[in-house]
């Protein structure tokens, strides 16, 4: 080969190192970066689902306890409201609707 040729050769396959490892670098950090944010996410999206889970028996236990705070309240009225009548009924008293 001419020796102008293999100088010029020499320069082109350095460039052409060189653009393999600008090029190529910056994908590779950049499918790593995307791998590590994928995994981040499905470990946010197993915590929140967990969280959803656990919102959902708290949900629950906060219905029980106000139906069972209703019943109390309508027991507790429904005794009131006998204990009137037999005062009215005692006492002699006519009530008027």
């Amino acid at each position: 080969m001419n020796q102008n040729v293999q100088l010029w050769m020499l320069a082109i396959l350095a460039l052409f190192g060189t653009l393999m490892v600008v090029v190529i670098t910056p994908w590779l950090n950049t499918k790593s970066l995307s791998a590590q944010i994928d995994a981040l996410r499905a470990e946010m999206n197993g915590k929140l689902s967990v969280t959803d889970g656990k919102m959902d028996a708290l949900r629950m236990e906060v219905r029980q306890y106000i139906a069972e705070a209703g019943l109390r309240i309508v027991k507790e009225i429904l005794e009131l409201k006998s204990r009137m009548e037999r005062l009215e009924e005692q006492r002699g008293l006519v009530r008027q609707p």
